[in-house]
């Protein structure tokens, strides 16, 4: 049903860089009319998954011990504001590649500047934390939306990174495997209930189609509107995808899709009374 799930295209915050990509990429498909995509069929579709174990850990300057090398199965998850950084401003710009540098340069104000090179800073500081090596030395490969790929730099053990932005919130989540994040607040003026209903929804469904980067993705609009908040869907060719609700604050609503089950997650930045399931955070 790809009409009815038009609205519930993903809604999030991305660099001017990507506008310009856009750009470039519309002005040749209508030199050359790609043929049309056929959406990924629901073959099955499983309403609830078992809730993985939600592990809380505070957002400080020392890395958690217990947030160690990715295992089968995990998820981690980080939240800060685009003020923190886990070292001084100065040692942490010199981390940022020139590529990055020169991509923050295209942001149109100082305050996108700020917050992707926050995330940057964050992101490198993480995975010198699990690879066990400096932070300079991480190689992120960049898709251009956030969504990032390095490998260990001795045995080549690959993650795989999404960044979404959430009002003053910044989330990234780390895997094993292919990812996505979708995070949706809801439009001014829509009723409460409504609003918060169509930004879940949106925030599913957006989570899959990122993981997918961007395929069409045909999903019952029932099952995304399921009050269980860990969902399983068999996306026929697209695989087994496990989508969890995120716990933010306010109206924001956010979730992940990942291509494996999940059986832990540790969560960076969340206080210990917000779990998953939970419908008012």
């Amino acid at each position: 049903m790809p009409s009815e799930l038009a609205y519930l295209a993903p809604s999030r915050v991305r660099d001017s860089i990507d506008s310009q990509a856009t750009n470039s990429a519309n002005a040749l498909q209508a030199d050359h009319p790609a043929s049309p995509v056929q959406p990924a069929r629901t073959a099955h579709a499983i309403v609830s998954a078992a809730a993985p174990q939600f592990v809380s850990h505070p957002l400080t300057r020392h890395y958690p011990q217990r947030v160690a090398a990715l295992r089968a199965g995990e998820l981690h998850l980080w939240r800060f504001r685009c003020e923190w950084l886990p070292v001084p401003v100065q040692e942490g710009e010199t981390w940022i590649s020139k590529g990055e540098r020169e991509r923050a340069k295209l942001h149109p104000n100082s305050a996108l500047r700020k917050r992707f090179i926050s995330a940057r800073v964050v992101t490198r500081w993480i995975v010198a934390n699990l690879f066990d090596c400096e932070p300079h030395a991480v190689d992120l490969q960049d898709d251009g939306n956030e969504k990032l790929r390095t490998r260990h730099p001795h045995d080549s053990r690959g993650i795989t990174i999404d960044i979404a932005y959430a009002g003053i919130w910044i989330v990234i989540g780390i895997a094993s495997t292919a990812l996505g994040l979708s995070v949706v607040v809801p439009s001014p003026g829509a009723a409460l209930d409504e609003a918060q209903e169509v930004s879940r929804q949106r925030a599913r469904y957006g989570s899959l189609c990122n993981a997918l980067r961007y395929a069409p993705v045909d999903v019952d609009l029932d099952l995304l509107s399921s009050n269980t908040a860990s969902c399983a869907f068999d996306l026929a060719e697209h695989g087994r995808w496990h989508v969890l609700d995120l716990p933010m604050s306010g109206k924001i609503r956010a979730a992940v899709a990942i291509a494996q089950p999940v059986t832990q997650v540790h969560a960076v930045g969340w206080p210990k009374a917000l779990v998953f399931g939970e419908r008012k955070v």
